[in-house]
């Protein structure tokens, strides 16, 4: 329930590549010019990407700007190689439209309980559609991420 709420997604890949192989198909993908994102590997067995494009455009120190990340790990199992992938979206584009459809839920009700201003009802039915956006432009930039590893 949460990982649907945060709109992260995690995914096993099995491979009948051994670890080494594995590992440098995956360096030679993070190093092609083309593609729409960077990544490197962290550990040995451990990597992160993160997609080219920015959600928020100031920079601040240890503040995420990307619109999408994923993490991997690579271990070894019986028949071949096991390849753990956990994406998510920024987490303005995760938490934002939580927020932003909690706060437009609150000003409806509270313009259901004062009937005299009308235009809070359209104030919070904005928030709600934007959070809506917010959501699937995060889901969007998170499946990204696979289609271009």
């Amino acid at each position: 329930m949460v990982d649907t709420l945060l709109n992260t997604r995690k995914i096993n890949y099995s491979s009948n590549l051994n670890a080494d192989n594995l590992k440098q198909k995956i360096e030679e993908r993070f190093g092609e010019r083309t593609s729409t994102f960077i990544g490197n590997f962290t550990n040995p067995n451990e990597f992160s990407a993160y997609d080219k494009w920015s959600v928020i455009a100031w920079q601040v120190p240890n503040f995420k700007r990307k619109s999408a990340y994923l993490k991997g790990e690579i271990l070894k199992s019986g028949k071949g190689t096991v390849l753990n992938l956990n994406m998510r979206p920024n987490t303005m584009l995760s938490i934002g439209p939580i927020l932003s459809v909690l706060f437009g839920i609150i000003l409806i009700v509270a313009t259901g309980l004062n009937t005299g201003n009308s235009r809070f009802l359209f104030i919070g039915l904005f928030f709600i559609l934007v959070g809506i956006l917010y959501y699937a432009l995060g889901s969007y930039s998170r499946n990204r991420l696979p289609k271009q590893f």
